[in-house]
Parts: C-alpha cells; structure tokens; sequence
C-alpha cells in the first residue's frame, strides 16, 4: 500500500533528479522546463489512487482544484491494468476533460515512452511499482508547449510522436476555445 506522504516525497525525488535536469534530448532543456516552479509554488499534488475504475480520478477531473498546476494521480493496480488500457483510458478521459480546459497523461510501469528522461540518478523509495495519471490545464500546458517548441525542445522528437501528442492536444485545445466563444 502507497503511503501518501513517502509517495509525494519519492514523486518530488523523482522530479528533481530526472525531469528537472537539462538533457541533451531536450536542446538542454530538462525533460518537464515548468516542474520546478510548479513545485517550488507548491502546486503540484500527489494522490494515491483507489485504481479500478478511477471513479476517483474522474471526481478530480470533475472538480479540479486550481490551487495546483497539476494533480499526479497514482495507483497500484498496474497488474490488473495494461499499459495500453491506460492510454486507451487516458484518451476516453481527454475527450470529457478538454471540455473543462483540462488534459490528462499518464504512464503505467510497462509504458514505452521514446521520448523518456533518462532515469539512472532515481533510486524509488517503494519496492512496489505504480501508475502515475497528471492532469493540467490544458490551456497552459499549449501555451508551455508552444514556449519550448520555440526552444528547440522537440527538436529529437519523431514526427508520430509530436504529432500523438502535441498536435493533438494543440488541436483539440483550438476546438474547444472556438466552441467556447
């Protein structure tokens, strides 16, 4: 069983020595440019998860708290979920959350991510693996994205990729605010 405070200790270990550092991969950005201010601001919260359905996770969509830049939303049952049920389920729940300017990624254990931060300098603090699900602003994350892209961020990224996951949140993201108004 997650322990909510060593999980937020072991997420916020993990930012620091993985995805706050330049890497050559990302035009000597590091792999997430805004998580150290996020985490600085203390806007950033970690869940443990009840899994299974994520009734839990759909109330955090529902009644997202702005207070924080992102919600990391972590779960256990990653042994009765696939990777690719994770995504499937992340792309169901992006459909709904767009509508409230929000965007979910997220990552199961047995996720292949081309694009990844190298993890050598990471030692867990769990034995036990789990999911981690982020929702955001979906608004802010574009205009993020598009800061970087200035920068050179995607330069390494492959045409699929950049597409799957940047054009489609971009789009998605311009639909919406063109209903909106």
């Amino acid at each position: 069983m997650l322990d909510e405070t060593l999980l937020m200790e072991e997420i916020r270990q993990w930012s620091l020595n993985v995805i706050e550092n330049p890497m050559e991969d990302f035009n000597d950005l590091p792999a997430c440019p805004f998580a150290k201010n996020s985490w600085d601001q203390n806007r950033v919260k970690v869940l443990v998860g009840e899994g299974g359905l994520w009734t839990d996770l759909i109330d955090y969509i529902k009644n997202f708290d702005d207070s924080y830049d992102v919600v990391v939303y972590c779960a256990t049952d990653y042994d009765e979920i696939s990777a690719e049920d994770v995504a499937e389920r992340i792309d169901i729940l992006n459909k709904e959350a767009v509508k409230k300017d929000l965007w979910v990624m997220g990552s199961h254990p047995d996720t292949v991510i081309d694009h990844a931060a190298t993890q050598v300098n990471f030692n867990p603090l769990f034995d036990d693996d789990y999911y981690q699900i982020f929702v955001q602003r979906l608004g802010i994350l574009v205009k993020a994205s598009n800061s970087i892209l200035k920068k050179g961020y995607y330069k390494n990224y492959n045409t699929k990729d950049f597409h799957s996951l940047i054009t489609k949140r971009k789009l998605l993201w311009q639909e919406w605010t063109n209903q909106k108004s």
